[in-house]
């Protein structure tokens, strides 16, 4: 083979060996490894590189996940999970003593329940994961009022809504088609924008916001976690409960 040829052949195998097809796209929440993620289209949108084969996470949970496992505590307590994701209970539940599902419409849960109305009394749970549910409910406000009111003191909450821009749209839209184009869903009945941590705020609870750009670029690459409908994670106390662990 002349020189030309085993440059060629030496180039062609370097190109391969830095695609690394096997280890491109990797999932931290199961370990899957392989050239890229499945694609999804939910709504008008086509999100090309988006969901584990495997665990069928998508970029959210394993933003999530990235973000809150050295933040969370090893032991979460009583927990309840609204609009249970299979990826994130396999993750969570081994870390709660006592582990809730919810939600209205899923058949499957242990209580088929209304997020604005719930039937557990006041400081019934020290961990609460809420994650594209409000999008979904007419009364956020109140819904945010009743995860606060469940919370225990120095409870934690997890929220994540999609974010588009900085301000949240909710006019009433009559259609599906409406919705669609003013809210990229027929099931949503608002767009939040980044003032939902006002709301979260007169809810009664404490916000820290968890972005992407705490995140190595790298990382975010290999595990997927960029979404086109934002990324910020709301990571709530009450409010009360910051104002007791200063007192001590």
């Amino acid at each position: 083979m002349g020189v030309f040829g085993s440059l060629a052949r030496n180039s062609y195998r370097a190109v391969l060996g830095g695609l690394s097809f096997q280890r491109y796209r990797h999932c931290p929440m199961c370990g899957w490894s392989g050239f890229q993620f499945l694609p999804v289209k939910p709504g008008p949108f086509f999100r090309f590189d988006a969901v584990c084969p495997h665990c069928r996470s998508a970029e959210r949970h394993r933003l999530a996940y990235v973000l809150l496992k050295d933040r969370l505590p090893t032991q979460l307590g009583a927990m309840l999970h609204f609009a249970p994701e299979p990826c994130v209970q396999r993750w969570l539940e081994p870390m709660s003593s006592d582990y809730h599902t919810a939600d209205l419409s899923q058949p499957h849960v242990m209580h088929k329940i209304d997020i604005t109305a719930m039937p557990f009394p006041d400081a019934s749970f020290d961990f609460v994961w809420c994650s594209h549910v409000l999008e979904h409910v007419p009364d956020d406000r109140k819904a945010m009022r009743e995860i606060a009111r469940v919370l225990r003191p120095r409870g934690i909450a997890v929220i994540q809504v999609p974010l588009w821009g900085a301000i949240t749209r909710e006019e009433p839209l009559g259609s599906a088609r409406e919705r669609i184009q003013q809210y990229f869903q027929e099931d949503h009945v608002r767009r939040y924008g980044a003032d939902i941590r006002e709301r979260l705020g007169g809810a009664g609870l404490d916000v820290q916001t968890l972005r992407l750009d705490e995140v190595d670029l790298d990382v975010v690459l290999r595990y997927g976690l960029s979404d086109l409908a934002g990324s910020d994670i709301f990571l709530t106390r009450k409010v009360e409960s910051r104002a007791a662990e200063l007192a001590q």
